[in-house]
C-alpha cells in the first residue's frame, strides 16, 4: 500500500510538473530564439557601421586631398601678390626717387594719415639713404622715429641671414 500511495505522489508530482517543465523549455526556446534575433540584429549593424566608417574614411581623404590642393594654389597665388607687391612697390620707388622732395613729404604725410604707415616703409626701405635721410628730416619725429626703428630691425635681420 505504502507502494501505491508513493507511486500516486509521484505520479500526480510529474503530472503537475510536466506543464511547469514543458513552459520553462518552451521560455528558454523562446529566449534563444530572442538572443539569435539580436545577435543576426548586432551583427547586421556592425556591417552598416563597418561600411559606412569606409566611406567616411574615403570622404576624410578626398577632403585631404582638396585641402591640400587648395593650400597649394593658395601659396602660389601669395607668391604672385607678393611679387606684383613688390614690382609695384619698386615702381613706386623709382618714381618716388624722381619727384622733388617736397612732393614725396606730402605723398609720404597723406598716406601716414590714412594708417598706410607699413607702406611708406616699403617704399623707404627700397629707396637710397641719403634721400631716406633728408625725408626723415621733414617728417613728423614721431613718425621718423618710428621708421628708423622699423628700418633698425629689418636691417638686424638681414645681417642674421
Amino acid at each position: 500500500m505504502l507502494k501505491n500511495i508513493l507511486f500516486v505522489f509521484v505520479f500526480i508530482s510529474v503530472a503537475y510538473g510536466l506543464p511547469e517543465h514543458n513552459e520553462i523549455y518552451k521560455q528558454k526556446q523562446e529566449l534563444e530564439a530572442l538572443k539569435d534575433e539580436l545577435n543576426d540584429f548586432y551583427e547586421m549593424k556592425e556591417l552598416e557601421y563597418q561600411k559606412n566608417k569606409k566611406q567616411l574614411e574615403a570622404i576624410q581623404k578626398e577632403i585631404e586631398k582638396s585641402e591640400a590642393r587648395i593650400k597649394k594654389i593658395k601659396e602660389d597665388d601669395q607668391k604672385v601678390l607678393d611679387e606684383i607687391n613688390r614690382v609695384i612697390t619698386s615702381k613706386a620707388m623709382l618714381m618716388y626717387d624722381k619727384m622733388k622732395l617736397t612732393v614725396v613729404i606730402n605723398i609720404f604725410n597723406n598716406m601716414i594719415n590714412q594708417g598706410k604707415l607699413d607702406e611708406v616703409f616699403d617704399i623707404m626701405l627700397r629707396m637710397k639713404e641719403k634721400r631716406v635721410m633728408k625725408i626723415l628730416k621733414k617728417l613728423d619725429s614721431k613718425i621718423s622715429t618710428i621708421i628708423m626703428q622699423k628700418m633698425r630691425i629689418v636691417k638686424s635681420k638681414e645681417k642674421e641671414k
